[in-house]
């Protein structure tokens, strides 16, 4: 049997690369970062992608590299120019030239990059989450919130070991006016990849107490510009956007505002401007209360000097009615007594004479001597009255009183 004809690995990767020879020196490609590491000896290698306009599918591959000696300029030029750190999910514009090595297959190699595409590119991506959210109606919802008038209870979310934490934790709590916080610390990644999951997850944790909390404060202080990605992401925006509580942000921005800024109730620049900003609330309010407390003494110090004004003018007619109130008995006695006191006299005299008459009679009715004319008698015994025989004794003299005249008799 003839073998066809062929040729060997190696001869087809040489015809492949001098193929990929002929073309042109470089060209400039817009490309999504889909995978980026750096090499411990400096070189960047990244995994580029073009997707489909859904954003679905990968419609395009390829593997590209940065050089360590143009990385090393690179990076901090583009960061510089864009505000974040080079990294996957983010759209640029490099030159490109194209490689081809017969172990390593097909590569780009990186000779440029053009930060003011990705600067374009990350603009028109913050504008559409803006819009996205307006679009939902949520925009505008975490600024609608009513702050507490003593904000006391704040749940703060920001890294534990962060300077501007313990900016914040120090002006908070040693304020010149001895206001009293109470501060509860969720701790999260405030840069990186992990950043945007990790604020999401605080503030899922704060809203399972959210009855616990006057307001929300996330913290970020010192780090570069290119950490603050994730404050933009629609993600993030939107749990701020519709929080339950109001939240106050000190991201620590250098320039423009982020995303989650523009949604949250209250921006400050600073972690320490965020401070600032509760003590602020509670010096208001305590103004407030020192000058209510002046105004009400005010109007009872007016309605005292009105009252006592009052009880004079009423004290001086009690008199003069009381003087005017005695003349009239005074007179009236003096008039209708005299007369009135003869009667009640006259009166008492009569009823008198009417009581002794009737005790004269009853006096009578009671006298023996009438008593012995209805055919009583009395009979004594040594003059004195006996009620029973047995006072009695043989041969004792008894008196017998009649109504007229008596008998002695001697007792057997």
């Amino acid at each position: 049997m003839e073998l066809p004809k062929s040729i060997s690995l190696k001869d087809l990767q040489l015809i492949i690369k001098r193929a990929v020879e002929a073309i042109p020196e470089s060209y400039w490609v817009v490309a999504e970062v889909n995978e980026l590491r750096e090499s411990a000896a400096g070189h960047c290698f990244m995994e580029l992608v073009q997707k489909s306009e859904s954003g679905e599918s990968i419609e395009a591959k390829v593997s590209a590299n940065i050089w360590a000696n143009l990385y090393r300029m690179v990076k901090p030029y583009f960061e510089s120019a864009t505000g974040v750190a080079l990294s996957a999910g983010m759209k640029i514009l490099v030159r490109v030239a194209v490689q081809y090595h017969e172990l390593y297959g097909l590569r780009l190699n990186v000779l440029d990059i053009d930060p003011a595409y990705t600067v374009g590119e990350i603009a028109l991506q913050r504008q559409k989450t803006i819009t996205r959210l307006k679009d939902e109606g949520v925009y505008d919802m975490n600024r609608e919130l009513e702050l507490p008038l003593l904000p006391r209870r704040i749940a703060v979310i920001s890294s534990e070991n962060a300077a501007g934490y313990g900016d914040f934790m120090q002006q908070l709590h040693s304020n010149a006016s001895g206001y009293t916080f109470c501060t509860t610390l969720f701790a999260a990644a405030m840069q990186g990849r992990d950043a945007e999951a990790s604020i999401i997850s605080a503030l899922e944790k704060i809203y399972a107490c959210a009855n616990e909390f006057d307001a929300v404060a996330i913290l970020r202080g010192g780090g570069s510009q290119s950490d603050l990605a994730c404050f933009d992401s629609y993600l993030l925006a939107s749990n701020v956007a519709q929080f339950s509580l109001p939240i106050i942000t000190g991201i620590g921005h250098d320039r423009d505002v982020s995303v989650v800024d523009l949604v949250a109730h209250t921006m400050l620049k600073t972690p320490t401007a965020a401070a600032e900003f509760l003590v602020e609330k509670m010096a208001e309010q305590d103004t407030y209360l020192q000058e209510l407390s002046e105004h009400l003494s005010d109007i009872w110090s007016s309605v005292f000097d009105g009252n006592e004004q009052q009880l004079r003018a009423y004290s001086s007619r009690l008199t003069l009615l009381a003087q005017q109130k005695m003349e009239r008995e005074k007179m009236l006695i003096e008039q209708y007594l005299p007369k009135r006191l003869r009667q009640v006299c006259a009166h008492k005299i009569s009823y008198g004479n009417l009581l002794v008459k009737e005790l004269e009679g009853k006096v009578a009715l009671l006298n023996p001597r009438n008593i012995l004319k209805r055919g009583y008698s009395i009979t004594l015994k040594n003059g004195t009255p006996i009620f029973s025989k047995s006072e009695v004794k043989s041969g004792d003299e008894l008196e017998t009183m009649l109504s007229e005249g008596s008998i002695k008799v001697i007792s057997k």
